[in-house]
């Protein structure tokens, strides 16, 4: 991007965090369980964990039944024709540091899946590729320690936000492209890691998201976790 227009992109950016995030936090536990009627008696539930930035905290949903977490866990359940037990961690403007710091200290136990959700708010930092990179490591490192296996979604398509101004847009695009290559990197060579791109979710159509423009809505959340459930080997 021109160096000229990041003036815009700062002042676009100012305006958009004032407008978003308005959205109340989830309601409910944190937790919860999705039963599979059909499994056999006794059958261990698939553990899921879910952890990272507000998308993983359910903004722009009422419940976290009805946000990502929940969203996930029924699609496991009826990928895998099983039961899921899961549970989320999430906070509202985190990147990766914060969570590498804050929110991965508080994972405990062993998951089957762990899915993170990050890269959004590094953006928004202006964050450097080396900075994302190093927390990132971080976190997939220790998430191979507490789960079998670890998903890392691709930065979402910023374009389709109608929140976003169009100069801001681009400007976030162009740098998620460049964090989503340093992310596979990441992931690259690590066998129980891996990265899903976001641009398989297609158009985002408005039922996508919240009412602030910017989060998902239980819809945006139940079509996203699909999305990369489907891309999973389970």
């Amino acid at each position: 991007m021109n160096p000229l227009l990041l003036p815009l992109v700062a002042a676009q950016a100012a305006y958009v965090n004032r407008i978003i995030g308005k959205e109340p936090r989830p309601e409910g536990p944190t937790k919860g369980f999705v039963p599979w009627p059909a499994a056999e008696d006794g059958s261990s539930p698939l553990r899921l964990l879910v952890i990272g930035d507000s998308s993983a905290s359910g903004r722009g949903a009422p419940t976290h039944d009805l946000a990502f977490a929940g969203s996930m866990a029924r699609a496991i359940a009826q990928r895998t024709e099983g039961p899921v037990e899961w549970r989320a961690f999430g906070k509202y403007g985190a990147t990766s540091e914060r969570i590498r710091h804050g929110i991965l200290t508080k994972v405990t136990g062993e998951w089957d899946l762990a899915v993170l959700l990050v890269g959004v708010n590094d953006i928004l930092a202006r964050r450097s590729v080396e900075a994302w990179t190093r927390d990132l490591t971080a976190i997939v490192e220790t998430l191979q320690e507490h789960a079998a296996h670890t998903v890392l979604p691709g930065i979402p398509e910023f374009d389709a936000f109608p929140s976003l101004p169009r100069t801001l847009r681009r400007y976030l695009a162009e740098r998620g492209k460049v964090l989503d290559v340093a992310a596979r990197l990441v992931c690259a060579g690590r066998t129980s890691v891996q990265w899903v791109s976001s641009a398989d979710l297609g158009p985002a159509e408005p039922s996508f998201f919240a009412a602030d423009g910017f989060h998902a809505s239980p819809a945006g959340y139940e079509r996203w976790a699909q999305a990369i459930c489907d891309h999973l080997d389970l």
